[in-house]
């Protein structure tokens, strides 16, 4: 779930239920009352978090400022990660 907050913009919410697969171009944008929506500059999820594949203001902007919340479906309990 990505927001950015210097700006207006909506909530984009990525899931691996919708992307089962790498670039996960399906999303929810829960402010509005579209359905899902299909883009081709979504992100890649990793075994360490997830990767941006785009540059648009809503979500990666240079210099933008972003709240975002993330889920892992394993955690990470032996990995040498601080």
């Amino acid at each position: 779930m990505v927001k950015r907050t210097d700006s207006t913009s909506a909530w984009f919410i990525y899931d691996n239920k919708r992307n089962t697969y790498n670039l996960a171009g399906t999303l929810l944008e829960p402010n509005t009352s579209d359905a899902d929506e299909t883009n081709s500059t979504g992100i890649d999820f990793l075994s360490s978090g997830i990767k941006m594949r785009n540059t648009f203001g809503g979500m990666n902007a240079s210099g933008g400022t972003y709240i975002f919340m993330a889920f892992a479906e394993t955690d990470f309990k032996h990995s040498n990660g601080r």
